[in-house]
């Protein structure tokens, strides 16, 4: 494989060091957050823009000025934080049920808001989540047996026009950031954005009903328009997403690390239709300038696009448009690129059920994708909360892929436990002005913690 790779760079005129994504790169040549904005997929919903600004007071589970009581209010609302650390919810899924609501995470103080030992549901339309971390676990001293709970997702008929930017997530004993439903036309949620996240160590062998359950994306049947862009997926078993039928899925720039038997995995599940009225129909994927790179625990032989194993080979299990994709083995050596494709194993791309479309179904308006030779250094600059001012766990997440350390966990118990930083507090001023003022002051809290 060396000799290859060295015969390779030299036809292509590139060092070696060009054929491994960005290794040794300018970080400064490495574009910002900004790169990954577009119109469409729910990215420029206006969330709580021209609402109240309802400040959280407290790291308190509940109560007045707690950050559940902000969510829990009516009207359009824009939650800010005068206290930065550990919000302990105590195994809790909260529901957000009231939309037009901007959770700007960037006003915290540092370290920031993390929730741990809880899930945060959103059921409601034109919602902004940003630079929050959401830590479900096992629940340590309150572990119960058969519990499952995602770290954050978007669910049900309700939820459309919605926006995760620079959120973090990790620790779930079902998935970590999931768009979902009941299993319906028109009963899911829509126009969803993972933007800028990172998504890390779903807990695998723990507390959940059906076992081994380590996860990190449903996008589940009948969830349309759904972007997932400048993501860091790191350490989950499976679901890199997991794309159900009669789904849309526009995926760049993201970077797959350590999956244990799939990466973005078509779902083919006939029996699950036997009872409702609908069809099951082929899914649709747009996969451009991603990067996958096994580890430790990948089993042999798993290509970026994958299917169920016992789905039939009858074109209808979902649709592809891929382009700029690149693939790196267990030791680093380069397995797929649009550069060596003519040269590589064509099944480290795609399970060949899944039908190649020659251009895209779904696509967001004015964006263009990063190079995937630019993706995984972006994704170590930007993903997750406050990639300025990251707090241990995503720093130790992003360390660790640079050393090409750490694995699928059972419990947060085996990476340092839940965080528990000493609180902070600060006194923030609301501008005068209206909707314009109060949107460019949040834009400078953003910059703070944030490459623009």
């Amino acid at each position: 494989m060396k000799t290859f790779l060295i015969a390779l760079a030299l036809t292509l005129g590139l060092s070696l060091d060009a054929c491994d994504a960005c290794k040794n790169t300018n970080a400064a040549a490495i574009p910002g957050s900004s790169a990954m904005r577009f119109e469409g997929f729910g990215a420029d919903t206006k969330g709580g823009y021209g609402g109240r600004v309802i400040k959280v007071t407290t790291l308190a589970a509940e109560g007045e000025g707690s950050l559940k009581a902000a969510l829990e209010a009516e009207g359009p609302r824009i939650v800010v934080f005068e206290v930065g650390g550990v919000i302990d919810w105590r195994m809790d899924s909260f529901s957000v049920k009231n939309g037009r609501l901007t959770i700007a995470g960037e006003t915290a103080p540092s370290p920031g808001i993390s929730i741990i030992r809880g899930s945060l549901n959103i059921s409601a339309p034109d919602v902004i989540v940003r630079h929050i971390r959401v830590r479900s676990g096992d629940g340590a001293d309150l572990r119960k047996s058969n519990f499952e709970i995602d770290s954050i997702t978007a669910t049900g008929p309700n939820a459309h026009d919605i926006l995760f930017d620079h959120c973090s997530t990790a620790w779930s004993i079902d998935e970590n950031l999931s768009v979902s439903g009941p299993r319906v036309k028109n009963g899911t949620a829509a126009r969803v954005t993972l933007r800028n996240c990172i998504i890390a160590e779903g807990i695998d062998n723990s507390t959940h009903p059906k076992g081994p359950h380590s996860k990190g994306t449903l996008i589940h049947d009948f969830v349309r328009d759904v972007a997932i862009v400048g993501c860091f997926y790191t350490h989950n078993f499976n679901r890199h997403p997991y794309i159900k039928p009669n789904a849309s899925v526009y995926m760049a720039n993201n970077l797959i690390n350590n999956p244990g038997n799939a990466v973005i995995h078509f779902a083919c599940t006939p029996h699950e239709y036997k009872t409702i009225p609908d069809p099951m129909l082929p899914s649709d994927l747009t996969a451009i300038g991603n990067v996958y790179r096994m580890g430790p625990d990948t089993k042999a032989k798993i290509p970026l696009i994958y299917c169920t194993p016992n789905a039939p080979d009858n074109g209808v299990i979902g649709n592809y448009y891929e382009r700029d994709n690149i693939i790196y083995a267990k030791d680093g050596s380069l397995l797929w690129s649009d550069a060596t494709a003519a040269m590589s194993d064509k099944t480290w791309l795609a399970d060949p059920r899944p039908t190649r479309i020659t251009a895209p179904v779904v696509a967001p308006k004015n964006f263009t994708p990063l190079p995937a030779a630019q993706t995984e250094a972006y994704v170590l600059k930007n993903a997750g909360a406050r990639p300025k001012d990251r707090d241990p766990v995503d720093a130790r997440i992003i360390a660790d892929y640079q050393a090409r350390k750490g694995r699928i966990i059972d419990s947060q118990e085996e990476v340092g436990g839940y965080p528990r930083p000493s609180p902070t507090a600060r006194k923030l001023d609301i501008p005068a002005g209206g909707p314009d003022a109060i949107e460019a002051w949040l834009a400078k809290h953003r910059a703070e913690v944030e490459n623009p």
